[in-house]
């Protein structure tokens, strides 16, 4: 019989974690790096892409994303998969991040209208626009897209695909990411997703 793991631990997991990844996040983000040295991976289509500020929605919508699995999964061994799969993909992100400087050129908000502008705005003036290659929004919404599919069947992982993909169109709407920055993210997010699984789960 395995092991069922109560919701208040979870949920402390859950606040340990975040907190750990707001200090790695904000670390790298505020790292000083010679300008000369951040690549802009951007492309010709990411130039043509329209800046479109109601995406933001979808796009913040990823905190709410991330932490499914911490609320749903009560046996230990998935729940621990989980975890180990979201702190690797955070890590090594960041690492990229910290080690191959990234930038993007994204639509600075002032006065933003709308509910959508102003979190935007709010966001901005937080996070600088650094540290976009890979995305990691998009790499750990493919371990919550997997293990809702595994768990609760094909209806409410198609659903869960459907808003991950959303995720991911939001990032490059908003210019927080662009097009390599998402697939980047994407085939990070779906190895080391393959590696804990095989490691942990096999």
């Amino acid at each position: 019989m395995h092991e069922v793991l109560s919701l208040p631990f979870r949920l402390e997991i859950l606040t340990l974690t975040l907190l750990g990844w707001l200090v790695i996040y904000f670390f790298v983000n505020r790292l000083q790096v010679d300008p000369d040295r951040r690549l802009d991976l951007g492309l010709s289509i990411d130039r043509k892409i329209p800046f479109m500020p109601l995406f933001a929605l979808a796009y913040f919508s990823t905190y709410i994303f991330v932490i499914l699995p911490f609320l749903v999964l009560s046996d230990a061994r998935q729940f621990y998969w989980m975890l180990v799969s979201f702190v690797a993909i955070s890590v090594i992100s960041s690492l990229i991040h910290a080690i191959v400087p990234s930038k993007i050129e994204r639509v600075e908000q002032v006065n933003a209208a709308g509910f959508s502008g102003k979190l935007l705005t709010l966001f901005q003036a937080t996070c600088k626009p650094y540290g976009n290659f890979p995305s990691m929004h998009v790499g750990l919404s493919v371990p919550v897209v997997a293990v809702i599919f595994m768990t609760f069947g094909a209806a409410a992982g198609s659903m869960t695909l459907i808003w991950a993909i959303l995720i991911a169109i939001s990032t490059l709407f908003t210019k927080q990411h662009y097009i390599l920055d998402v697939l980047a993210g994407f085939a990070a997010g779906l190895m080391i997703f393959g590696l804990t699984f095989w490691l942990m789960m096999a």
